[in-house]
């Protein structure tokens, strides 16, 4: 193959590279302000490749490559989790490699492994293949990478001046019209700088004070707040759904303090944009761009926080975690979110798992243990696994006659390997609000849905469109079972107001 030849195909691969994401997103062909940003990470990976190497066909098939995998991804991630890729998620790419089990969609290892094998035969291929374009260039490595530090500084410089171009130019934070009308790779850029520009600010503004410990208001024994991996009231979905699923739920409704429908700022995943609401009681609004992971770098300063409010009113706070304790940083962000303790998978060892994940019904176990031990003024933060996709495997029990659902053999496995898991869910509920009956002190518990889990082909067959989990609060005194729905920012106040204490956060964790 000729050098001219090599040149005019490794251009030509480099276009389409850079076309494929702008195609997944829907961004029109036309010249715009943000036109150069775009092009800035395709033509930067094709030159780096270039110099490097001295193959232009070589870059042109890699950078080809780059936004073919990227355009597959984003279609991907919109269809299994309703948005695009954006800025945080290149960030969070360590934690999928360290736990590929968790990635979305869920893809099949062997395909993976084999594609990575022919991936690296055809490469080695084309560089045997393809001549060397100059010889004796090596000094333009260096170059190239000193021409990258010192560009650097500049972009940081000139970055107030950019921000207020691109808010002018109704850059809308909103990941899908941003991708839609600048590009996606330009709005990755865009969303990452500009998050760090705001970054500061929104520290400050959101900052936890020292406060003097408080005396308590009102007797209040232990808390238990638990967020639960994945769960909703399934029964919504279908009569076909058992009407027995939750026994203790439903009793729990029944005589709490208030239940209902709970609105959650994701969907199918990202767990932690719920979590940091309900904590902090920030809206997903008061949040800049760094709302699609607050726990990425926001939290890296003292939040203010439904712990940081028990911990003043002289309560030991303690998260409960059956996974990884490093990921999504939960390690370095949950002690600037009040937290005395984190206690992860290490209390689970030799535990059985299920479809790879610590069952619900194990954690009631440790939760008793942390009640006992921390006394009665215990504030304990749980956050389940078990019931995190993929649902594959067959599941431990049938749950209903799922054969009425309009729904193929696959679909209906993985829907009853959830629904099994709720009964698990529902069966931790029940253990703790067993061991709370029994403590001298009253005591409160919480519990709450995350998210809905993943299923959009099931959800689309049954004609669903609610993105609403569920919550209960629940007093050992009893209560009044009002029904009321809430959004997640609420729902520390709403804990709070259980117990007998009024929050003094400024922002949502304020007493009505």
């Amino acid at each position: 193959m000729s050098g001219a030849l090599c040149w005019i195909i490794g251009v030509v691969l480099l276009a389409l590279g850079w076309l494929q994401p702008r195609r997944a997103a829907g961004t029109p062909l036309r010249l715009t302000p943000a036109l150069p940003l775009d092009l800035l990470i395709p033509v930067g990976l094709f030159t780096l490749v270039l110099v490097v190497s001295a193959r232009p066909l070589l870059a042109g098939i890699v950078t080809f490559a780059m936004g073919a995998g990227w355009a597959q991804a984003d279609r991907d991630k919109r269809r299994v989790l309703a948005e695009p890729i954006v800025f945080t998620d290149l960030y969070q790419a360590l934690d999928i490699a360290r736990h590929p089990q968790l990635a979305m969609p869920f893809p099949n290892k062997g395909r993976i492994v084999l594609a990575a094998l022919a991936t690296i035969a055809f490469f080695t291929l084309v560089i045997w293949l393809e001549p060397v374009a100059w010889q004796g260039r090596h000094w333009l490595t260096p170059l190239l990478l000193l021409a990258g530090a010192l560009t650097i500084p500049l972009v940081r410089a000139r970055l107030p001046r950019l921000y207020q171009r691109f808010r002018q130019q109704q850059l809308t934070a909103d990941p899908t019209q941003d991708s839609a009308r600048h590009g996606a790779l330009a709005t990755i850029l865009l969303h990452g700088l500009f998050a760090g520009h705001e970054r500061a600010a929104l520290q400050a503004a959101h900052r936890h004070a020292p406060e003097t410990p408080a005396a308590q208001r009102k007797p209040c024994g232990p808390v238990v707040l638990v967020q639960n991996e994945s769960f909703f009231d399934a029964r919504r979905l279908h009569p076909a759904i058992p009407k027995n699923l939750l026994p203790h739920f439903d009793r729990a409704c029944r005589d709490s303090v208030q239940w209902g429908r709970f609105g959650v700022p994701s969907w199918g995943a990202n767990t932690v944009r719920t979590e940091f609401a309900v904590l902090s009681g920030l809206a997903q609004e008061s949040l800049g761009l760094d709302r699609f992971n607050p726990y990425f770098r926001l939290a890296d300063a003292p939040i203010r926080s439904l712990a940081w409010q028990l911990r003043a009113e002289g309560y030991h706070t303690v998260c409960l975690h059956p996974f990884d304790r490093h990921f999504y940083r939960r390690d370095q962000v949950l002690p600037q979110l009040g937290f005395n303790e984190f206690l992860g998978e290490e209390q689970f060892t030799g535990v059985p798992r299920i479809n790879g994940y610590v069952p619900d019904t194990e954690l009631a176990t440790v939760a008793e243990r942390i009640i006992r031990e921390r006394g009665p003024n215990v504030f304990l933060f749980i956050i389940t696994m078990e019931n995190h996709g993929p649902w594959s495997g067959a599941p431990d029990r049938e749950i209903g006659n799922l054969t009425a659902l309009p729904l193929d053999a696959e679909e209906r496995l993985g829907l009853n390997h959830y629904l099994s898991s709720l009964v698990h869910a529902d069966t931790l509920f029940g253990l703790l609000r067993g061991t709370l009956e029994t403590q001298s002190a009253p005591a409160v518990l919480g519990f709450y849905g995350d998210h809905l889990p993943s299923f959009p082909s099931i959800y689309s067959k049954l004609d669903w469109r609610e993105a609403h989990s569920d919550y209960v609060i629940w007093h050992s005194r009893g209560g009044r079972g009002v029904q009321r729905e809430l959004v997640a920012q609420e729902l520390g106040t709403a804990l709070l107001q259980a117990c007998g204490l009024a929050a003094t956060t400024p922002d949502t964790l304020t007493a009505p």
